[in-house]
């Protein structure tokens, strides 16, 4: 069992809420091109970027067949072979790291990635983040539920803080710290 409460899925697809993807997006707006979600499991994050009228890329892994995937293909592929200008995603946790130094050397706007805010800890984390052009960190007061995808478990209460970290080309200085803003926040059916 995780610190989640969850059971580790297999290829580290755990789905994120829906009002996390649109409070994101009700603070950072006008995307360059179309944005790129190269983890998008069930298509959760593009789906809400289409529905807010940001046009879209997908990769992932596999094909899951919940929504149109683009390529399918590991991030260190898919990512480099689209060039995306700009990136949102649930990367898998565990290459947190990689994926956005693979996002930063691929794309020119911004890279969006929706991580535990206890990402910011560690000593090496933070001589790695002197080297980053890390914009804004957007944490979130409501504590997320991120179920194992592809699976029938429910979200839970939420017991991880998350946020959204944007990696930001040509930002120089300090990443700036904010709240994310309530969004209607999805009602079980």
């Amino acid at each position: 069992m995780r610190a989640s409460g969850y059971e580790r899925n297999t290829n580290d697809w755990y789905v994120e809420p829906a009002w996390a993807v649109d409070a994101l997006l009700s603070v950072e707006r006008q995307f360059i091109g179309p944005v790129m979600d190269p983890c998008c499991g069930g298509g959760n994050i593009p789906r809400q970027m289409e529905d807010q009228g940001v046009s879209t890329v997908s990769a992932d892994v596999c094909d899951r067949g919940m929504w149109p995937v683009d390529m399918v293909g590991d991030f260190r592929s898919a990512i480099p072979a689209v060039g995306p200008n700009s990136i949102i995603s649930n990367p898998p946790y565990g290459e947190a790291r990689e994926f956005i130094d693979c996002a930063l050397a691929h794309t020119a706007d911004r890279v969006c990635v929706l991580l535990r805010l206890a990402f910011l800890e560690g000593i090496a984390r933070r001589d790695w983040f002197a080297t980053v052009p890390l914009a804004r960190v957007w944490v979130s007061s409501r504590r997320m539920s991120m179920p194992p995808g592809g699976s029938d478990v429910p979200p839970k209460g939420g017991a991880i803080a998350y946020a959204w970290f944007v990696f930001e080309h040509g930002w120089s200085g300090r990443p700036v710290i904010g709240f994310l803003p309530d969004v209607a926040k999805e009602v079980a059916a």
